[in-house]
């Protein structure tokens, strides 16, 4: 049986990264967004993959939900990449834990920079960043071809460095988008990122096309009279905002006037 790969991606990075590697290793690519409504999803292939972003250095809501659904893990190559642009995090022990409450382990992680989504960084080539990435990507996928187990070394030295730093700045990420949005400090990280969208909001280039209902993974934009109504269990992708095509969303997550999506991927990939 064919590999399975499932992602989730909001401005195309993890897109990017999880067809390339279904490509190399002839594997089903399939969107996480496309199961919520499931109750539990059986892993049938020997070999799975999950693809995903790193959100306040930990795994978005949505792949939490889908590794509290996995079912028939057992004995099961599965392997995760991680699309980062500061860091891994703790999203990898986020997510052996996640699986090992299921019964299933984790194989093999990667961890891949991408160019960051949410603000500028000065110092930051992406055109460097993504060349990067696409030779560090071969060596991933010939790793999964052999299947091949744990680390590759500079990954785990990149984590081992970067932990400690991904502990301390977990809950000032809370204290910082609980501020963002005046809510209560008290609300559970979920909780904020979901309310996250409350900050959103169009401006007069809005011009009521929808993409920004179409190319959200969640389905939580509606269109209304012309204008979109943000619904309130956001992921905090951006993929609203990004891929606007005349910059017309505003919020306080991403940095003001600073817009990316991978240059490979179109719009209408992101509209499933």
């Amino acid at each position: 049986m064919k590999p399975e790969i499932y992602y989730f991606s909001g401005t195309g990075n993890t897109l990017f990264l999880a067809r390339t590697i279904a490509q190399k290793i002839n594997a089903h690519l399939i969107p996480i967004n496309t199961l919520l409504d499931k109750k539990r999803i059986e892993l049938s292939p020997d070999v799975v993959g999950i693809i995903y972003p790193v959100y306040y250095m930990d795994l978005p809501v949505i792949v939490k939900q889908f590794a509290q659904k996995l079912d028939n893990l057992e004995d099961k190559y599965i392997f995760a990449v991680a699309n980062y642009g500061g860091g891994i995090g703790i999203s990898i022990v986020t997510l052996k834990e996640l699986l090992k409450s299921r019964g299933g382990t984790l194989s093999a992680w990667f961890g891949l920079h991408m160019p960051q989504n949410a603000f500028y960084k000065a110092f930051e080539n992406k055109k460097k960043v993504l060349e990067n990435s696409r030779n560090k990507l071969e060596k991933v996928c010939k790793r999964v071809s052999q299947k091949k187990h744990g680390w590759r070394l500079s990954d785990y030295i990149l984590y081992l460095l970067l932990l400690p730093i991904s502990k301390l700045f977990s809950p000032l990420f809370e204290t910082q988008l609980a501020d963002s949005l005046d809510a209560s400090p008290d609300l559970s990280m979920e909780e904020l990122i979901y309310r996250a969208d409350y900050t959103f909001q169009t401006n007069e280039k809005c011009t009521g096309c929808g993409i920004c209902a179409k190319v959200c993974p969640v389905d939580n934009i509606e269109m209304k009279h012309n204008v979109p109504v943000w619904l309130h269990h956001c992921e905090n992708c951006l993929a609203c905002y990004n891929w606007c095509p005349n910059k017309a969303i505003e919020n306080e997550i991403a940095q003001k006037g600073y817009y990316y999506h991978h240059p490979e991927i179109k719009v209408s990939d992101m509209i499933l």
